[in-house]
């Protein structure tokens, strides 16, 4: 995480964290607390670290480590940040949202019991918050994935339970709903749009079998190879029918669903809509190349539609970004852009939504609404930009140029997109990981539960 900027939170504490609002608020009848006893002397107050112009980095608020509250996550239609918050005996957590403005609670979620295994009844188990929304409505999703029951003697199951809460409300909020399932997965995931959180289990799969939840209505569907039927002609799928390999109907994931139905991938090979009429391969990129070290083609389903990254070079460092409608499967918009070799380990940048609008990925922004591709590759006049985030707002993204030195460290840009105009900023500028409402916050990364400086994540204001 920008480690620096932690020490930029301590200014904000007078703005937000120390309010009535926070978990750390005064206790009715309690003494009134003091300007002086918990404030630090004003020349540690100031920032030591810039935030991006359009930001005051004297307004906003932040979130101490000392509250317990982790893995901050945006509702964008209740513009509220939720955040997790375990019991001190860490058998059960609960959702704490506040706005994204102030950082006053408006709701803290009932808490959720944790499932215990073992002879001592201990949690043994990953505890996520996941968002997904629904027409105008948010969600919140705890997810546990882990064990429960057994006794010393009799072993402990495998188990994944989500329970579920309507965002946007006041007070104590109660759980919508709660599904169960016997078997343990970590790859469930929420998608921004239809309300649907789902795993990546194919029909194949001993242990667990491809499901969508609906957390609005409480529909669970279960998928079968039927649903996931490939249309004719996929290409590379006859390939491993001829080979003895199992059909891609068979191995195929779950990447989204739509509502054209369950959106399906194969061996990194080809995608469709399942059941459908469609696949990858009818309008496959002419440059799309296939490599030993890379997928041919990773789609994500954001915003509503389809964002194809497809390998267009042996090195991975070429990729061809696709927007395609996912019930036609036709191209939408198109940019192929050279950034840096992919990392063998975690492959290319996983493309990144922000604001409804505009997804980014690398040197590449995506403009979902007027179906446009930028790239900001190397070329004679300017170094390769890779983006942090974008704001939607005000059609400006954030993001870093290499250094000069190739130890030096990288140097923060913004860029105008539609003017395709990069902009340095200071070195020690922050760029923020996302911008929401006019809102750049900074937050922990990989799901650390601390930050630098004695502080979990911090929002700054626009000017």
């Amino acid at each position: 995480m920008k480690g620096a900027v932690g020490a930029v939170a301590v200014g904000l504490l007078l703005a937000g964290c120390s309010g009535g609002g926070g978990d750390g608020g005064q206790k009715p009848g309690g003494p009134a607390p003091t300007a002086t006893t918990s404030a630090a002397p004003p020349e540690k107050r100031k920032p030591r670290v810039e935030v991006p112009a359009a930001f005051d980095g004297a307004k906003g608020w932040a979130v101490e480590s000392s509250e317990g509250l982790r893995s901050p996550v945006y509702a964008p239609h209740a513009q509220e940040v939720l955040f997790l918050k375990e019991a001190e005996d860490g058998e059960s957590t609960q959702v704490v949202a506040r706005d994204l403005r102030t950082g006053e609670v408006r709701w803290t979620g009932a808490p959720v019991p944790l499932p215990v295994s073992g002879q001592y009844g201990r949690v043994d188990g990953e505890v996520r918050l996941l968002v997904t929304s629904k027409g105008d409505t948010d969600y919140a999703v705890v997810s546990f994935v882990g064990e429960k029951g057994g006794d010393g003697v009799s072993k402990a199951r495998s188990t994944t339970q989500l329970t579920v809460f309507p965002a946007g409300g006041t007070g104590t909020v109660e759980a919508g709903r709660t599904f169960e399932f016997p078997y343990k997965t970590e790859t469930f995931t929420s998608q921004d749009s239809e309300g649907i959180v789902h795993n990546r289990a194919s029909t194949a799969d001993k242990d667990a079998r491809p499901v969508a939840l609906d957390v609005a209505t409480g529909t669970r569907t279960t998928y079968t190879e039927r649903q996931f039927a490939a249309p004719a002609g996929v290409r590379r799928c006859t390939e491993r029918r001829i080979i003895g390999q199992p059909d891609c109907d068979k191995r195929a994931h779950l990447f989204g669903v739509s509502p054209q139905g369950p959106l399906t991938d194969a061996y990194g090979k080809s995608f469709w809509l399942g059941g459908g009429t469609w696949h990858s391969g009818t309008s496959e990129p002419s440059d799309a190349v296939e490599t030993g070290a890379f997928q041919l083609v990773r789609p994500h389903y954001l915003g509503g539609v389809i964002v194809a990254d497809w390998t267009a070079s042996h090195s991975g460092a070429f990729r061809r970004y696709e927007v395609r409608d996912p019930g036609t499967g036709k191209v939408r918009a198109t940019v192929l852009c050279e950034g840096e070799r992919p990392d063998l380990d975690t492959g290319p940048p996983v493309p990144t939504l922000s604001g409804g609008r505009y997804v980014h990925a690398g040197p590449v922004v995506l403009d979902l609404r007027e179906n446009k591709g930028y790239c900001f590759e190397d070329t004679e006049d300017r170094k390769r930009v890779t983006f942090t985030s974008v704001d939607a707002g005000r059609g400006v993204a954030y993001g870093t140029v290499p250094a000069d030195s190739r130890r030096g460290p990288a140097l923060p840009v913004e860029v105008d997109l539609a003017a395709g105009k990069v902009t340095p900023l200071g070195p020690d500028v922050e760029t923020p990981d996302w911008v929401a409402e006019g809102v750049a916050a900074y937050v922990p990364e990989h799901g650390k539960s601390s930050w630098v400086g004695g502080f979990t994540a911090g929002f700054y204001l626009s000017k």
